[in-house]
């Protein structure tokens, strides 16, 4: 709640929470019950899961939830979404990963129909509604702001045709910033050829860690990222690469430095048609106190660098 309140008083346009379930890295089990809390503690910033995983839940269930958080946060909803990338979790809900890519397809079908429309049905595999009304529907119409997690260039070129904004986290699926371009160029060539006239929007989320010291930067959030490593063997995906802390900062895929550096960093990324970065500040068990200083120096000293002109 804190942390929220202080992204909004420092001035980021929203804050986003993510969906896991029975392990302690991101548990967040229930985003859109901490978006109702947060409605009431914030006033202008966008919340969001990032990402909600509609695999592991009943499709119209979920959309009634997220429906009811964007009334009570007045229409501040962003809604991303994916399929879910641990093997750990897929087994806890009984299915496979090629199943819960299955089920997602499927249950974001029926997510979109249910506030797009005033009564649906819906025969599938996995989920069948007969003449379903959804009661409460979003205060933005049809549908908030949907964003696609895309790893996979089988998801990445899907995202595309949709038309949907996409989003990412680099050090999960890329090498270096010319994977990143690779792949959203990608992503760009499909939204371009589906006929989408209005820019695309392309979204990664970066863990940071800011300090007025390079040295010192790397040095007090290594211990924390090596927390997130240590996750990431036992739940990463078959054939997925194991992070290194010190490729991973050369490559630029995580921003453990100064400000000036990250503003750098942020520039190379606008080059790769990046659009918006999340900044994850509060991983491995950050004190809040180096959370709140990160957020402080990228408002003070980032966030003017990348003002729009007037």
């Amino acid at each position: 709640m804190t942390l929220a309140e202080w992204a909004e008083d420092l001035g980021f346009d929203s804050f986003w929470l993510g969906e896991h379930h029975l392990y302690w890295y991101g548990t967040c089990v229930s985003p859109p019950m901490v978006i109702a809390a947060l409605a009431q503690r914030t006033k202008k910033i966008r919340l969001g899961p990032a990402v909600a995983v509609p695999s592991f839940h009943n499709p119209l269930v979920l959309a009634e939830e997220y429906a009811f958080a964007d009334n009570l946060c007045g229409g501040r909803l962003e809604f991303a979404l994916g399929s879910g990338f641990s093997p750990v979790e897929f087994k806890t809900f009984g299915m496979t990963m090629e199943e819960a890519k299955e089920r997602f397809w499927e249950a974001t079908d029926v997510i979109l129909k249910a506030w797009a429309q005033e009564e649906f049905s819906h025969e599938g595999k996995y989920y069948r509604y007969d003449n379903a009304t959804l009661y409460v529907k979003p205060v933005q119409k049809p549908m908030p702001p949907i964003w696609l997690a895309a790893s996979s260039d089988e998801t990445l070129v899907k995202a595309g045709q949709l038309g949907w904004p996409m989003m990412g986290i680099p050090f999960a699926r890329s090498n270096n910033l010319l994977d990143v371009k690779v792949k959203n160029d990608l992503y760009k060539d499909y939204y371009v050829s589906a006929g989408h006239r209005t820019e695309s929007n392309i979204m990664v989320a970066l863990h940071v860690y800011l300090h007025e010291n390079e040295g010192e930067a790397a040095r007090l959030s290594r211990p924390y990222f090596d927390r997130v490593t240590s996750f990431t063997k036992t739940h990463r995906r078959p054939g997925s690469k194991i992070p290194d802390f010190d490729e991973l900062k050369r490559e630029s895929l995580v921003v453990f430095t100064t400000p000036s550096q990250a503003e750098e960093i942020f520039r190379e990324y606008e080059k790769t048609g990046v659009t918006h970065v999340i900044c994850m500040v509060n991983f491995g068990g950050v004190p809040m106190t180096d959370v709140r200083r990160t957020l402080e120096l990228m408002s003070r000293e980032v966030f003017p660098k990348f003002q729009p002109a007037s």
